[in-house]
């Protein structure tokens, strides 16, 4: 399993649309929050009930778009160049491979979350100045919540790689989830409540809070978002060991 492992984290990062997708993923959401600390004026209504420790955690949803396409990329590339069948020739354990796709792709959204957004949190507060908290002012709630965020980008990269090894092939997985992601089923939501528990919206609120929208609160979606993990990563197991005999 060790050196599958390897291969697969050494086919992951030096792929350059790989790499480039994560130097994005890492860079727009401190990007992002360092512009809208300082364009952010706390004299308007909506800046006054913005909560201070929610400041910086609002980008978060603007690196999900990128870790589906990382994960989409990391688990779909193989099909679009045959190197899939020289992957199975040399490791024939289909679950095994599989298995070292997935914790790549685990591993690599979680690194993601967790540092993307700790220096969003850090710029944001540092270009708000007075308006901000300063390191020691940081709040265990504020901890909590980037191990939401880091949680969330896991789930979602997870489910993303499960889609896009059913439908072999990652544009599918784009089409399908980022237009999600981006808001058309939030901005549904008011029509359609049940749609809470699709996986984009159930888990939502690990990222930032979202009150009086009808969401689940954050560890119900993130159980719910972890379940529609479970299933599809199941159904692209019982797939990709069936069905993918030929790469």
């Amino acid at each position: 399993m060790i050196h599958t492992l390897r291969a697969e984290w050494t086919k992951a990062l030096t792929l350059r649309s790989i790499e480039g997708t994560l130097a994005a993923a890492l860079l727009v959401p401190p990007a992002l929050a360092l512009a809208s600390g300082l364009a952010f004026d706390g004299t308007t209504a909506a800046a006054m009930s913005f909560p201070v420790e929610s400041h910086g955690f609002e980008t978060a949803g603007f690196g999900q778009p990128l870790i589906i396409l990382l994960a989409a990329l990391i688990a779909g590339t193989e099909y679009t160049d045959g190197q899939l069948r020289t992957t199975l020739t040399a490791t024939p354990q289909r679950g095994r491979v599989l298995a070292a796709k997935f914790t790549v792709i685990a591993a690599v959204a979680l690194l993601v979350g967790i540092l993307a957004t700790s220096a969003a949190v850090l710029l944001k507060h540092a270009a708000l100045g007075e308006q901000g908290l300063s390191f020691g002012e940081f709040t265990a709630g504020m901890g909590w919540n980037l191990v939401g965020v880091a949680g969330n980008y896991t789930l979602i990269g997870l489910i993303a790689a499960a889609i896009t090894v059913l439908a072999r092939t990652f544009i599918v997985t784009l089409v399908v989830l980022v237009p999600l992601v981006l808001g058309l089923t939030i901005s549904l939501l008011g029509v359609i409540p049940a749609l809470k528990f699709l996986p984009d919206l159930a888990g939502i609120q690990l990222l930032t809070s979202y009150p009086g929208v009808g969401l689940l609160d954050p560890i119900p979606g993130g159980i719910v978002m972890a379940t529609w993990t479970a299933l599809l990563g199941v159904a692209s197991w019982l797939s990709f060991r069936k069905r993918d005999t030929n790469g």
